[in-house]
């Protein structure tokens, strides 16, 4: 079965796992906010990789689906916070959780989440190791995640970010998101320690080559925010693009790119995203993020190979899954 189809299987479950979870139509003010967010989309890839892993290293993915669910209740208590955090109205072209339910509501929904997940990952019917085992990739993900948001946050429009800097924001925001799920299918397979560590490591190299490739889409086609061009511009958001053009930009263009930046979301304009636009296309920030991003997936490929385990055929299709998407 091709990776693709194995996603769709285990991403229909997980939705008809969730609504046992978070029953939809509860009046208790979090089962609404929280099923506006969930039915805007999502294909579930992150607890679907749980799942095929734990599979493909000769685990029985049922012992892995309430970990699978525990990191897609994250997932989304990660993406309800950070509309929140960065000023979005638009996801997957419906609006935010606290556009339509204010920030206290979008908020709280977060929290009941966040509290789920931990919730569904003492539930899971293994071991009481793996299960310690499984809370503390949970906590480790969750702890690295904020990490590298508080770096993002505070970043943005920054004089000094460099591309040394990103990377370790988007590794620590990005890379342990990535493979966390790949990591608690392992646990509950019972592979050894070794193969763990190379996951984490696999992670973060794809996480950072996903992320860029998500800022390049940013400029191109938006990211499912009613095909809004430039949001992390009008955010000033500190991407890939940014921390190189800072590196080699006149300072002239430093300085009109650090002016749009710093601009209000709401006062930046349409040219200024044009003018942005231009300053990275002026030094190929554009083209030396694809480079990057390419080799990063290349280096994912090498770690593959380093993986001490005999069935390595998984994590190849999962990377060429993930380096398609970013295409």
């Amino acid at each position: 079965m091709r990776i693709e189809e194995s996603i769709k299987i285990y991403g229909a479950k997980i939705d008809e796992l969730l609504k046992e979870l978070i029953p939809p139509h509860r009046n208790d003010y979090l089962s609404a906010p929280i099923w506006h967010h969930m039915r805007t989309g999502g294909k579930r890839v992150r607890p679907a990789l749980c799942l095929i892993t734990c599979e493909a290293l000769g685990g029985n993915p049922h012992e892995a689906i309430h970990f699978a669910l525990a990191i897609e209740a994250m997932h989304n208590m990660f993406l309800i916070h950070d509309d929140i955090e960065d000023g979005d109205t638009v996801r997957r072209d419906q609006p935010t959780v606290w556009v339509q339910y204010g920030i206290a509501n979008a908020i709280n929904a977060g929290d009941y989440l966040l509290a789920c997940a931990y919730k569904t990952t003492l539930a899971s019917p293994i071991s009481l190791e793996k299960k310690l085992a499984l809370l503390q990739v949970l906590t480790s993900t969750y702890e690295k995640t904020v990490e590298g948001q508080a770096l993002d946050i505070n970043a943005r429009a920054a004089e000094d970010f460099s591309v040394e800097k990103y990377m370790k924001m988007v590794e620590l925001k990005t890379g342990y998101y990535l493979a966390c799920g790949m990591v608690g299918g392992a646990i509950v397979s019972g592979v050894s320690e070794q193969v763990v560590d190379k996951i984490w490591t696999l992670g973060k190299t794809m996480g950072p080559a996903f992320q860029i490739r998500d800022d390049l889409i940013d400029l191109t086609h938006g990211k499912g925010r009613g095909g809004v061009i430039g949001s992390d511009v009008k955010e000033g958001k500190a991407s890939f693009l940014y921390s190189y053009a800072l590196q080699i930009a006149s300072a002239d263009d430093k300085k009109q790119l650090r002016i749009i930046m710093l601009k209000p979301r709401d006062e930046t304009t349409d040219n200024d995203i044009q003018k942005v636009l231009d300053i990275y296309r002026k030094y190929g920030a554009i083209q030396h993020a694809q480079d990057y991003a390419e080799n990063l997936v290349r280096q994912a490929y090498k770690t593959i190979d380093e993986i001490p385990t005999g069935n390595k055929t998984i994590f190849k299709e999962i990377a060429s899954f993930m380096a398609q998407r970013m295409s």
